[in-house]
């Protein structure tokens, strides 16, 4: 019997670990980590629901369990936790990222400077 993910039917799966799964499903995919290897997990890496999609939380499994993954994959999580978890990654090494650091920073910097533009609009 098929898993049923967050994201639908599993269609393939793999063992990664004891209590860490990598599923895909005809749309999508991700990993899935145990309510036990959760525990493992330091807060700044741990999704509450266990699940961790595909395109932007798959850098926090790989991350809380490095001796599972290839050095390169571990490079790429921390590029991906830089650009979709700045919050989660400024906690987890006290470096504060800047919008050139990070995808969500810019999109925070383009949104503030809209708010203030709009704001300085409405004043004039």
């Amino acid at each position: 019997m098929a898993t049923q993910t967050l994201w639908g039917q599993a269609q393939q799966s793999k063992k990664i670990a004891k209590g860490i799964m990598l599923y895909s499903t005809a749309s999508h995919g991700g990993f899935h980590v145990s309510n036990t290897r959760q525990k493992d997990m330091l807060p700044f890496f741990k999704l509450e629901d266990g699940w961790y999609e595909e395109d932007c939380d798959w850098c926090l499994v790989i991350l809380a369990f490095p001796e599972y993954f290839k050095p390169s994959e571990y490079v790429d999580a921390i590029s991906c936790m830089k650009n979709w978890h700045p919050d989660r990654y400024e906690e987890w090494t006290g470096c504060k990222l800047t919008p050139e650091d990070s995808y969500i920073r810019r999109q925070q910097a383009i949104d503030n400077a809209d708010k203030f533009l709009q704001r300085i609009g409405k004043e004039s």
